[in-house]
């Protein structure tokens, strides 16, 4: 799986459950602030994301990652709305960019 992210360089990933109501509402708000951010949007459920949840130490769902070249570089946890991960996803972008 993280061939994928690899090849589509940066991205927002989201790992969430069919039986996880948080992550439902979770995923549009995170389809469209990555839409905002002009960044891919990935949705993988836990049942099939095995791998990736034991790569990137995935204690709960649902979980946000933003990704570059296969790796993760910021995570967030639990349901938020779209206007803080537009704020959330702008300010870990910016500070990814300058190196920290």
């Amino acid at each position: 799986m993280a061939k994928l992210f690899t090849e589509n360089g940066l991205c927002l990933v989201e790992i969430g459950g069919s039986a996880c109501a948080g992550c439902h509402q979770l995923m549009p708000a995170a389809r469209q602030a990555a839409a905002n951010a002009d960044i891919p949007f990935y949705y993988f459920d836990e049942s099939e994301a095995e791998s990736l949840i034991k790569e990137w130490d995935v204690t709960s769902v649902p979980s946000l990652f933003l990704v570059e070249g296969g790796n993760p570089f910021a995570e967030a946890h639990g349901y938020q709305p779209q206007e803080i991960l537009d704020i959330w996803i702008e300010y870990k972008l910016q500070e990814h960019k300058n190196g920290k």
